[in-house]
């Protein structure tokens, strides 16, 4: 939620806040009335806005939100334990690949460490292989494969460092 700039991205925490307050089940007497104005709010156009708040009382006023319940979700809308939402690969060779990831990303190798960009890399990589788009759903031959090509990328990356 925040930028590589070190600022956040206001337009998130606003989205987060109305969600928040439709789950909560707040009304609007309570929310622009009442709690806006706790967490720091002013009066913009004859009301308390969430505009209004600094940067940080953005932050704490979310968080105020989730002691009171609420619960951030994914984009996608799904909570941990929902069958949409798919569970990480635990075996020891996806373990060494999403390492391997991370590594390239520290060392400026890939620009997203998500899952999501590691699922689009392993499908881009499988291509001729069905498109596999999780580790999940590779074999053994595969990740071995995956692993050694995630080796070599990042023994590229050093070289080049060096």
């Amino acid at each position: 939620m925040r930028a590589n700039t070190g600022k956040i991205n206001r337009k998130t925490y606003y989205t987060l806040l109305a969600v928040g307050k439709t789950e909560l089940n707040w009304d609007d007497e309570f929310y622009y009335g009442i709690w806006l104005p706790m967490q720091g709010a002013t009066l913009k156009d004859g009301r308390y806005s969430a505009t209004t708040l600094s940067d940080k009382q953005l932050l704490n006023a979310l968080e105020a939100m989730k002691q009171s319940g609420f619960k951030v979700r994914h984009a996608n809308g799904n909570k941990a334990g929902n069958p949409k939402s798919r569970a990480l690969a635990d075996d020891a060779q996806s373990k060494m690949i999403r390492a391997l990831w991370l590594e390239l990303h520290a060392v400026g190798g890939v620009r997203h460490s998500s899952e999501r960009a590691l699922a689009r890399w392993i499908a881009g990589q499988t291509k001729s292989s069905d498109g596999i788009e999780a580790l999940q759903w590779l074999s053994s031959a595969q990740a071995s494969r995956l692993i050694e090509q995630l080796k070599q990328w990042l023994q590229r990356i050093k070289k080049k460092a060096a």
